[in-house]
């Protein structure tokens, strides 16, 4: 083909992709990036020391972006490292259903049949026992946490008391512990349900729930930073963050666990939206609906879903810590992961995330539609 011809082609290519452009609803349906970067510039809204980032899976296609600057001037990166809160859920929940595949737990027997001391005949009520379902869709009728009540958090006693609160002083509560609810029947979000996941799987593997998460997710993944880091890190290497008055917050992940004791980077972030909208059996058995509607709002493997049974299925999950806001949302069905953070707590932060998730992805859509329509 000579090269005259070859120009007119080109040519005529793209005065239809204009005419196309000009005909869309959207006009700017094609500039993505750029409409993607200007909600994150309106999100941060210029406040000094606030930063987000953002990865965006779609099918092959990874989108990565980083806005703001640290109170340190620094420009955050896809190494940047920041608390991933209760987000780890979703891995608890991944590790869970990897026991299923293994034949070493049941969604529906009495957990009790996994903890090896006796005398918890406080764990059921009116003739109903706990389960893993139940916990995993937080209606096992466990309080919120052990470690501190809503008290605590009005006195700001909360994070003193957490620091102190080990494995034996939870399960001495355990023991102790009154049902709120009939297992199943109520929902009551509860940090100290999801302990007890963790606790369960290391009793049926005989490993430490750190060491699980490594050889069944990140290890496969190729997750090089996602970890639980506790107390040994290094000073400034995970990301400090701040309450919505701007006061400087102290991390969370130090003391947590199964709940929200992840750390991560967009990097490695990627490498788990990615495992999760891969064909793994035991990423299909996590997404699962447990509880809830199919056509609403249901409950999987510690994820949150809505319209499950529809091509718009979205599994999404929120993290908070005490300085860091995130979210993670997968649409299996269109191959498409999103997952933003902030290096902000505040009451309004996850919402903003949720809205700012959602506008990503319908530029996404409106993007990817006018591509296909001049392809």
């Amino acid at each position: 083909m000579n090269r005259f011809i070859t120009q007119s082609i080109s040519f005529i290519f793209f005065i239809s992709l204009m005419a196309v452009l000009v005909s869309c609803k959207n006009y700017d349906a094609i500039n993505f990036e750029s409409n993607t970067k200007s909600e994150l510039i309106e999100f941060i809204d210029g406040n000094v020391g606030q930063v987000v980032s953002v990865s965006i899976v779609d099918a092959e296609n990874i989108y990565q972006y980083h806005l703001g600057k640290l109170s340190d001037g620094d420009i955050p990166n896809n190494q940047t490292i920041y608390e991933l809160a209760s987000i780890t859920k979703t891995y608890t929940g991944l590790v869970v259903a990897n026991a299923i595949l293994d034949g070493k737990v049941e969604l529906d027997k009495d957990i009790r049949h996994y903890l090896k001391n006796s005398g918890y005949g406080n764990l059921e009520l009116s003739n109903k026992y706990i389960t893993l379902r139940h916990l995993m869709t937080h209606t096992s009728g466990l309080p919120k946490d052990f470690a501190y009540s809503s008290e605590d958090i009005v006195k700001g006693t909360a994070f003193g008391k957490i620091s102190k609160y080990s494995r034996d002083n939870y399960f001495d509560d355990l023991k102790k512990v009154k049902l709120n609810s009939t297992p199943g029947e109520q929902y009551q979000y509860s940090n100290a349900g999801t302990k007890l996941v963790a606790y369960i799987l290391e009793e049926v593997y005989e490993k430490s729930f750190e060491l699980l998460v490594s050889e069944i997710i990140t290890s496969k993944s190729g997750e090089m930073s996602t970890e639980f880091r506790g107390t040994n890190f290094a000073l400034g290497e995970i990301t400090v963050g701040t309450d919505g008055n701007g006061k400087r917050m102290p991390l969370l992940s130090s003391y947590s666990l199964a709940e929200g004791g992840l750390t991560s980077t967009v990097e490695s972030i990627t490498c788990y939206i990615q495992l999760q909208l891969s064909s793994s059996p035991e990423v299909a058995i996590s997404h699962e609906l447990l509880d809830g509607s199919k056509s609403g709002h249901g409950r999987a493997f510690f994820w949150n879903t809505y319209e499950y049974d529809s091509n718009e299925q979205l599994l999404y999950h929120s993290g908070r810590s005490m300085g860091t806001s995130s979210w993670l949302a997968i649409y299996p069905k269109k191959n498409i992961g999103i997952f933003v953070i902030t290096n902000v707590s505040s009451n309004s932060a996850q919402e903003d995330l949720e809205d700012l998730s959602n506008m990503i992805f319908d530029y996404l859509m409106a993007y990817n539609k006018v591509i296909k329509s001049v392809s």
